[in-house]
């Protein structure tokens, strides 16, 4: 239960934005310690890699908690 949106936006700069918005429990995805990529599956145990490789792969990533939401905005420029 709950609302979720996604804005997805280009700006003159050829920079696309991504934010999702949800009114869900309070959680910031960018606190979570980075898995040890080194390490096998097994040693590395479940969770973590998804937010890592956008991490990785974005220019910016952001996190805020507004007015009872979550807000996780992505940045990247495509050129």
């Amino acid at each position: 239960p709950g609302d979720c949106k996604v804005e997805i936006s280009f700006d003159d700069n050829d920079v696309v934005s991504v934010v999702l918005t949800d009114s869900g429990m309070p959680f910031d995805p960018l606190a979570k310690v980075d898995p040890d990529i080194h390490a096998s599956a097994e040693e590395r145990g479940i969770g973590g890699l998804g937010i890592y490789m956008v991490k990785e792969y974005m220019d910016e990533c952001k996190y805020e908690r507004i007015d009872n939401k979550n807000i996780f905005t992505m940045r990247k420029a495509i050129k």
